[in-house]
């Protein structure tokens, strides 16, 4: 417990000191490497623990701060020459963070009934949270036999449509579920969004793949549930009706349908066609006890009767309050303001997000992954933690990079080595490719399939039966279960007025 208190203490001044380096030169991904290889060639030192280690190198690397940046660049240059030497097979992992996972699969108790449909079920974590949070999930539905099979393991007595939402009747579902119209307290669901993704030729509403959200909003109009909960990715809210060439913009005035938003002003229209209350919000996972930066957009529709009785409009609150909290982020001031000025400064009350290393250190029992390719291992032992392409050696990033190197952007998923010290970035399907590795901090591996389990907060007896790169597309696209724990507490106790037993 005093090594948590102590590391809950460092995080935010670890969080601020990164903030201040930005853009060319001396980057957020090196100030991240540079306090990661100090704490380690601390540890391999001395034998101090992480928390130790590192709030001796975040004292250090402050020191020379105040000094100047270029004193912490020339400083990081030094010790990566030390770093790239030492023998990391020697850290110890079990006093490298001496502490127990700290991702929690609470689970609360409501004062009466209240029953859920799960439609797009996927990998069952909106679902999940839902259930910790006291829902009893009726029925899910997913045209996926991935995610008939990770259902059927893990809720084997549970009722499951395997098969097209456009050709089951919401009589079909109701029956499945043992409820009449009116009866479901919850629909939640996130309808793939296909034709309007962020590439390719997108047609809109107009598009067959698009039946998928209008199916989900005939089943509300016909199931009539007292609150629906819908789940989308954030790409959503910048896309376009009619997509619009590259080489076109800016030659024309754009038409309703071109701009940036049209696809999600259509997908708000529709879904207050239902009649209900709808508000929409973008919502950080990380904000709600998840060890990873995932910004999900999060609908929330409360069936007119109930708003009434209740007196909520557009003004009212349905979304959760964060329950935890980041350093400020503002880049506008990342830059200007003092950087005593700047440590620890978070929202007073809420504890610091949970990081990696409180999701993951303490795993010993590895479920598969998809190992690194010879070229990638090459390379990637020259990336500290928290690190990327930029910190392999200049000589050797054309070899490395090929053609991607002299490529435009950020390429900020290439080689890509997680820090401990952070909630993980967002998972993806394909965490051993070279554009989108996630790389574990201390082992030269991509993060297995029970760590993408952790880091999603799925319990740990949660059953894995797919295959690895199968896992990984399923759990890397689910909602975080503490993310749809927090919704759906909000949404009992404060919209269905259902307290805890």
């Amino acid at each position: 417990m005093e090594e948590a208190v102590r590391y809950d203490t460092l995080k935010p001044q670890i969080w601020a000191f990164t903030q201040k380096f930005r853009g060319k030169g001396f980057s957020k991904g090196d100030a991240r490497a540079y306090l990661s290889l100090l704490a380690e060639l601390v540890h391999l030192e001395t034998g101090e623990d992480i928390v130790s280690a590192l709030g001796w190198a975040l004292e250090h690397a402050m020191a020379l701060f105040r000094k100047g940046k270029g004193a912490v660049e020339e400083d990081y240059h030094r010790k990566y020459r030390e770093w790239l030497d030492a023998d990391r097979s020697k850290i110890d992992l079990k006093r490298f963070v001496p502490m127990e996972n700290r991702v929690k699969a609470e689970r609360y108790r409501p004062a009466e009934p209240v029953y859920s449909i799960s439609l797009f079920t996927g990998a069952y974590g909106l679902d999940l949270g839902f259930e910790q949070a006291g829902f009893e999930a009726t029925v899910g539905l997913d045209i996926s036999e991935w995610s008939y099979r990770n259902f059927h393991a893990n809720r084997p007595k549970s009722p499951f449509i395997l098969g097209d939402i456009n050709k089951i009747s919401t009589e079909d579902i109701l029956k499945e579920a043992g409820l009449r119209p009116g009866e479901v307290d919850v629909l939640t669901g996130g309808p793939p969004c296909q034709p309007f993704s962020t590439a390719g030729k997108r047609q809109g509403l107009n598009d067959p793949r698009a039946s998928a959200l209008m199916q989900y909003i005939r089943v509300i109009k016909e199931a009539r549930p007292k609150v629906f909960v819908m789940e989308e990715v954030t790409g959503l809210l910048n896309a376009r009706l009619k997509h619009v060439p590259i080489k076109e913009r800016g030659k024309r005035p754009l038409r309703p349908e071109e701009e940036p938003g049209s696809v999600w002003k259509v997908v708000m229209k529709e879904l207050e066609g239902t009649g209900y209350l709808v508000k929409d919000a973008v919502l950080n996972a990380a904000d709600y006890g998840t060890p990873q930066f995932r910004e999900r957009v999060i609908v929330i529709g409360v069936r007119p009767d109930i708003a009434k009785e209740l007196g909520l409009t557009k003004d009212s609150v349905l979304h959760p309050r964060p329950t935890h909290t980041g350093p400020n982020r503002n880049r506008g001031r990342a830059k200007e303001v003092p950087l005593d000025e700047w440590l620890g400064h978070r929202k007073v009350g809420l504890p610091p997000w949970l990081t990696l290393a409180e999701a993951i250190a303490d795993i010993e029992d590895h479920i598969g992954y998809i190992p690194l390719g010879p070229k990638y291992m090459r390379y990637i032992k020259y990336v500290p933690p928290g690190g990327n392409w930029r910190q392999i050696p200049d000589e050797l990033k054309p070899e490395a990079m090929n053609s991607a190197y002299y490529a435009g952007g950020g390429k900020m998923g290439f080689y890509r080595r997680l820090t401990w010290f952070e909630p993980s970035p967002t998972l993806v399907t394909s965490p051993s490719m070279k554009a989108t590795m996630m790389v574990h901090p201390l082992e030269d591996r991509p993060v297995s399939v029970r760590e993408y389990l952790r880091i999603q907060g799925f319990p740990d007896d949660w059953k894995v039966v797919l295959s690895v790169s199968q896992a990984y597309k399923v759990f890397g696209e689910a909602v975080p279960v503490p993310l749809a724990r927090a919704v759906a507490l909000k949404v009992r106790r404060d919209i269905l007025g259902v307290p805890d037993a």
